[in-house]
């Protein structure tokens, strides 16, 4: 029986070898007679404030194929014919979406706006497990069946981790969508452990600001860099990068990309002659930037920027900021007028989408 177990293992792993051989290929089956899944009636869905969080949508196909009974991966795409986006992944043939998911999925996949009625389909690839280097075998697609999206409020996650000091899930930092509905949270925090010698720093993405509910490593929400294997699975950032990181976050897909900014921020303007930086601290328990009060004159003007260096740097924008009182930010915007003389502390929002600066008297 060992040996015709090895036999059968050593036919899966050849029946998508390339490479030329002396013996013959054992195979699963031939491409030719692989059996793609058949994915089923799909109906509309409408997403509005009652039902995008409670309710889901179910979505079935049939079995694939490749010849033995071998574990097959799954991917559900919405396409409007022209774009595709992933809806996700399961090892099962039926996956059930929230109309949270659908509704992100349409206006950030696909790029369609809230409260819009769009015609779509849906479609399922299969592909033997663990083998992402081999072209998945596709379904056909699924009657059009129409999406009605929805100006969802923002969703919040939280993040806990080394730099709270004790992992204070009880404060753990707030973070947003960039825009209701997305299924896309952007946050840029400092990740300073405190160990003048840690070569990462360690943390998780929680749902809420308890351990009870869901919590999220690199088990569950993958990576698009490499973390350190560790018992607890803990996402982490190479602190040889740096200490300040953004981080985005498709709950969608389940994935954590992160860009690193650098090791320190900085407020300079007319207060200081365009010449050195006030430097913020990052506080967890408001999720904010924060300078030392800082006395400002009605007239000057200021920007954010990163290292002491203009590499990169944010001003002000023409829009609306969703803080009241705020000044919304965009990558090397214009000069950020004070507008009234005072002490402040100058409050950055890094939490949301976009940045928002807040002047707070003192």
């Amino acid at each position: 029986m060992k040996l015709l177990k090895n036999i059968m293992l050593f036919a899966a792993a050849l029946a998508f070898a390339s490479c030329d051989s002396d013996i013959d290929e054992l195979q699963i089956a031939t491409p030719d007679k692989f059996v793609a899944p058949v994915i089923g009636q799909c109906n509309d869905v409408i997403v509005n404030g009652d039902n995008v969080k409670a309710e889901t949508v179910v979505y079935t196909w049939s079995k694939a194929d490749f010849g033995l009974p071998l574990q097959v991966l799954y991917s559900l795409y919405l396409t409007d014919g022209t774009n595709s986006t992933l809806a996700g992944t399961t090892s099962e043939t039926v996956l059930a979406l929230s109309k949270s998911d659908i509704n992100g999925a349409v206006i950030n996949g696909l790029g369609y706006n809230p409260n819009e009625t769009i015609s779509i389909q849906a479609y399922v690839t299969a592909q033997v497990n663990g083998t992402d280097k081999f072209e998945a075998i596709s379904s056909n697609s699924s009657n059009s069946f129409n999406v009605t999206t929805f100006a969802a409020p923002l969703g919040e996650l939280f993040l806990c981790g080394e730099f709270t000091g004790s992992w204070d899930i009880d404060n753990a930092a707030i973070f947003y969508e960039t825009s209701g509905g997305t299924n896309i949270y952007k946050c840029m925090c400092d990740f300073s452990n405190g160990s003048a010698d840690a070569t990462h720093s360690y943390f998780k993405v929680v749902a809420q600001r308890n351990w009870s509910g869901d919590n999220w490593g690199y088990n569950y929400l993958t990576p698009s860099w490499a973390c350190p294997d560790q018992s607890d699975s803990n996402l982490s950032v190479p602190l040889g990068e740096g200490c300040v990181f953004e981080l985005t976050v498709n709950k969608g897909l389940m994935t954590i990309d992160k860009n690193t900014v650098g090791s320190k921020l900085g407020l300079i303007g007319t207060f200081n002659g365009w010449n050195g930086d006030e430097f913020f601290t990052y506080d967890y328990l408001s999720s904010t930037w924060k300078t030392a009060p800082i006395a400002l004159g009605a007239d000057d003007e200021v920007k954010i920027r990163v290292d002491s260096a203009w590499g990169t740097n944010w001003g002000g924008s023409a829009a609306s900021a969703a803080i009241p009182g705020g000044i919304e930010l965009s990558a090397g915007g214009d000069n950020i007028k004070v507008g009234k003389a005072g002490t402040y502390v100058v409050t950055l929002h890094a939490n949301r989408t976009p940045y928002v600066l807040e002047f707070v008297a003192q």
